[in-house]
């Protein structure tokens, strides 16, 4: 907790104080980087998102001496440059157009070099006959919707509980509203939403959460309900 720190530009400084306390940390007046990757926060969102293209060019510039072959530039893609953005696509839902721009440089454009097929059966999986690489917009919804599922399950995490009290305290994840002054990690995991919820699917277990007379058994149909009163006993 030592290297934590307090930022919030609206808040009282005995406030400030006085968390940074009880939490052992310090206060902060400048925004860092939090696990090499800086806040994104308002008009830092561009900054940020320039900086993985940097780090993509970066990595790409320490190799560009190396003679690779055709599988070993295939290696160096999936495992060095695909997962550069990887913590950023687990918060943060990435335009499309940066995505598409990072997938021009890991596979390039130039006349010299490897001629790849079209992106569209590369990203395909190698068992429809793709090479498995990855759609860089698709991974990042796969990425949130996986932050969206483990607020559904992991329910006392602290995250969870954060995100509880100030986007829907009195309602589930599922049938959440985005609401107003949304920070952009609520509005990132939000956005997959939909996606989570044509995945799930109910498992019955024990039956203890499950109501014969009111739980829809026939989906699909106007009148699921049961025409009568089941006695149990």
């Amino acid at each position: 907790m030592n290297n934590a720190s307090v930022n919030a530009s609206n808040t009282f400084e005995g406030v400030k104080e006085e968390i940074s306390g009880v939490l052992g940390v310090r206060c902060s007046t400048n925004l860092e980087k939090y696990l090499g990757f800086p806040n994104v926060v308002g008009k830092r969102k561009r900054e940020s998102f320039q900086n993985i293209k940097d780090k993509v060019n970066q990595r790409i510039g320490q190799w560009s001496t190396r003679l690779l072959s055709q599988g070993g530039k295939e290696i160096f893609i999936k495992s060095v440059l695909q997962a550069i953005p990887n913590y950023a696509m687990t918060c943060f839902l990435l335009p499309k157009s940066l995505c598409e721009k990072l997938e021009n440089i890991f596979y390039g454009k130039k006349k010299k070099g490897i001629h790849w097929c079209q992106r569209k059966f590369m990203c395909r999986s190698k068992e429809e006959g793709g090479m498995g690489f990855r759609n860089m917009s698709q991974f990042n919804i796969s990425l949130l919707v996986k932050q969206g599922w483990r607020i559904i399950n992991n329910k006392d995490s602290l995250v969870t509980q954060v995100l509880k009290a100030k986007y829907f305290p009195n309602n589930q994840f599922l049938n959440s509203s985005l609401g107003n002054s949304s920070s952009y990690t609520w509005k990132s995991i939000w956005a997959a939403k939909d996606v989570l919820s044509k995945g799930l699917f109910w498992r019955v277990g024990t039956g203890t959460n499950i109501s014969i007379n009111s739980d829809a058994w026939i989906p699909d149909t106007i009148n699921f309900m049961l025409s009568s009163e089941v006695d149990s006993m």
